[in-house]
């Protein structure tokens, strides 16, 4: 017992005042993180139409429109592009592909659902994308009309994207009104 008393009293104990500390970490809350915007397009946000060439989406309260200026078909009309710039920057804009899973474009079509869609909102300028879908992530397009006589076709898209800061975010209400070249 007088061995255990000796060691407790030999410990000694350090101490600094007075120095440059950081203060102390707040652990009681979690940051949120990082929140990814489109910019307001007051055109956009005004502009309700669906006329030939355009294209528009909405991702949280923001819309994102525009005209397009591609629309091509491929591979034995089994695959479909559109794409062009934004209306409120010139240097963004959109490339929409659809793979049509078990049909063509050989004939009119009232309505056709597919999950095989690439979604990319691009930046010319970086050259980078601001929203791209994922093989992973859920994304899809409604073709609600195709007239194969007059090669217009009008739809709707949905899904969600990836975003620069690696976040998801939900890509809805997107809408498109083409001729198919």
């Amino acid at each position: 017992m007088v061995f255990l008393l000796f060691i407790a009293s030999c410990r000694k104990e350090y101490s600094f005042e007075g120095g440059n500390t950081p203060p102390p970490i707040d652990t009681t809350r979690n940051p949120s993180p990082p929140v990814f915007g489109l910019p307001v397009c007051t055109y956009c946000n005004s502009n309700n139409s669906n006329d030939l060439w355009s294209w528009s989406f909405k991702m949280e309260n923001t819309i994102a429109c525009g005209k397009l200026d591609t629309a091509i078909v491929i591979n034995n009309r089994t695959v479909f592009t559109f794409f062009g710039p934004s209306s409120c920057s010139i240097d963004t804009g959109i490339v929409v592909t659809v793979y049509l899973q078990n049909d063509t474009l050989n004939r009119d079509i009232p309505y056709l659902y597919t999950n095989k869609v690439s979604f990319f909102y691009y930046d010319r300028v970086t050259p980078s994308y601001i929203l791209i879908s994922q093989v992973y992530s859920p994304f899809s397009l409604i073709l609600e009309n195709y007239n194969h006589q007059t090669r217009l076709a009008t739809g709707s898209f949905s899904g969600t994207a990836l975003a620069p800061d690696n976040h998801f975010v939900n890509i809805n209400s997107g809408k498109f009104k083409v001729k198919l070249l």
